[in-house]
C-alpha cells in the first residue's frame, strides 16, 4: 500500500516539474522585460512603431524567425545523431526550451541546461559538452565576418582591427585541431567530432548568420530607415562580433544592442530612436518570442526515468 502511495506521489511530482519550470521561466521573463531600460525609456515610441508594421510584414519576419531556429535545430540534431538521435521536431523543441532558460541567465548559459533536459539521463553530461561545438561553430562565423567588417566600420578601439584577425585564425586552428589529448586530459579526446561534422556545423552556422542579417535588413526596410544594405551589413557584422565577446544576459543584451547599433550606424543615420526600435524588434522576434514559446513547451516536460 505504501509502495503504491509513494509511486502516486512521485508520479504527481514528476508531472508538476514542467509546470514549476514554466512558472519560473514565465515570471523571470516578465520581470526582466518590464524592468528593461530601453523599454522603460522608449516604450511608447517603440509600441507606435510596432503598430505601424502590417500583418504581412510581421509574417515574413516570423518566417525568418522560424528558419533561423530550424537551422539551429538541424545543427543540434546533427551533433546528437550518434549520441541521442532526435527528430527535427524534437530538436526544435529542445532548442526553444534552451532559449527560455538562456533568456535570464548570464552569458546565455541556461541554453545548455534547457537543451539537455530532454536527453536520456546517461547522455546529459556528454550532450552538455557536445553542445559547445555548435556554439563554437557559430562563434567562428561571427568572428570571421566581424574581423573583415572591422576594416570598414570601427568608431572605437582602432587596435581591434589588427588583433581580431589573429584571434580568429587561432580560433579556427583550435576548432579544427584533432585534439588527441593524453593523461588526465584524455577524456577530452572522446568529445571530439569528425572534421566532416565540424564543416557541416560551420556551414549551417553561416546559413543562420545570413538569415539573421536578412532579418535586420527586412526590419530596416519596413521601418523605412535610409541606410544602404552594404553599410548596414558591415555595421551588423561588427555589432554581432562585439555581442559575442561581451558577457551579458539576454535582458541587458537588448540595451547593449541598442547602444552599439546607434554608435555603429551613426555615420549614416542619426535617429537613435528608430535604431533602438530596429534593435528591439529583432530582439523581440529572435530572443523574447522563442523564450516565451520555450516556456510553454516546458509544461509538457517530464523527468525521464
Amino acid at each position: 500500500m505504501k509502495e503504491v502511495f509513494s509511486k502516486r506521489i512521485l508520479s504527481l511530482a514528476n508531472k508538476a516539474i514542467g509546470l514549476i519550470l514554466f512558472i519560473v521561466c514565465a515570471v523571470a521573463i516578465y520581470s526582466k522585460v518590464t524592468t528593461n531600460d530601453n523599454i522603460q525609456k522608449y516604450g511608447a515610441d517603440i509600441k507606435t512603431q510596432f503598430l505601424k508594421i502590417s500583418f504581412l510584414q510581421w509574417a515574413i519576419l516570423l518566417i525568418l524567425f522560424f528558419f533561423n531556429y530550424l537551422v539551429e535545430a538541424i545543427k543540434w540534431k546533427q551533433l546528437l545523431k550518434n549520441l541521442n538521435p532526435l527528430s527535427a521536431l524534437q530538436s526544435l523543441k529542445t532548442v526553444l526550451v534552451g532559449q527560455a532558460f538562456a533568456f535570464f541567465t548570464p552569458v546565455r548559459s541556461g541554453d545548455y541546461v534547457g537543451r539537455i533536459l530532454f536527453l536520456a539521463p546517461e547522455n546529459k553530461l556528454k550532450g552538455l559538452a557536445q553542445m559547445a561545438w555548435t556554439s563554437y561553430a557559430q562563434l567562428l562565423i561571427t568572428l570571421a565576418m566581424g574581423t573583415v567588417a572591422l576594416f570598414f566600420n570601427l568608431p572605437f578601439l582602432p587596435w581591434l582591427k589588427w588583433v581580431m584577425p589573429l584571434v580568429t585564425i587561432a580560433a579556427i586552428g583550435v576548432y579544427f585541431s584533432k585534439g588527441q589529448y593524453k593523461g588526465w586530459l584524455s577524456k577530452l579526446t572522446s568529445l571530439q567530432i569528425s572534421n566532416e561534422l565540424k564543416i557541416q556545423l560551420v556551414l549551417l552556422s553561416l546559413l543562420k548568420y545570413c538569415i539573421f542579417i536578412v532579418q535586420y535588413t527586412w526590419v530596416v526596410k519596413i521601418l523605412a530607415i535610409p541606410i544602404a544594405p552594404i553599410d548596414l551589413w558591415v555595421a551588423l557584422a561588427v555589432l554581432l562580433m562585439c555581442l559575442s565577446i561581451i558577457p551579458a544576459i539576454a535582458l541587458t543584451d537588448l540595451v547593449i544592442r541598442g547602444q552599439l547599433i546607434v554608435l555603429l550606424l551613426a555615420p549614416w543615420y542619426s535617429n537613435s530612436l528608430m535604431l533602438i526600435c530596429l534593435s528591439t524588434i529583432v530582439w523581440t522576434v529572435n530572443f523574447l518570442l522563442p523564450a516565451i514559446i520555450g516556456s510553454f513547451l516546458l509544461l509538457g516536460f517530464r523527468i525521464k526515468q
